[in-house]
């Protein structure tokens, strides 16, 4: 089971959506619409689009934990553009905090989820077992 997007070159932002979106009224609203989304087929690597932010996002093979660096506690792993986090009070907008990664494309990137890991085609891998 393997399936990949293109992302448009720029900065992404890779980690646990609870840990990316802030817990505020917004904020929760925001992540419940996103788990009535993912939970419809978790078995998936979904790309969503929700009230005009576009994210990816997969769930791990190994449920909670950490995995090269990126910590979940969700059991799921998202990456999203930088862009769609400036001016938005859904979102965390420091980066610096543990258990996520950044990542800067300067060309399109394929990412692709085989069995729950994630490849991007410049080389980083988040292997959820």
């Amino acid at each position: 089971m393997s399936k990949s997007y293109v992302l448009p070159k720029g900065t992404y932002v890779v980690g646990d959506p609870a840990i990316l979106i802030k817990k505020s009224p917004e904020g929760n609203d925001f992540i419940e619409a996103l788990w009535a989304i993912f939970y419809e087929d978790h078995n998936q690597f979904h790309e969503i689009n929700l009230d005009g932010v576009k994210l990816y996002i997969t769930r791990t093979k190994g449920g909670d934990g950490r995995f090269n660096g990126i910590g979940t506690d969700t059991g799921t792993i998202m990456i999203m553009n930088t862009l769609f986090l400036e001016d938005d009070s859904r979102f965390r907008d420091d980066l610096t905090v543990n258990f996520i990664k950044v990542l800067t494309f300067d060309k399109e990137e394929t990412v692709t989820v085989d069995h729950f890991d994630i490849y991007f085609e410049s080389g980083f891998t988040v292997i959820t077992e």
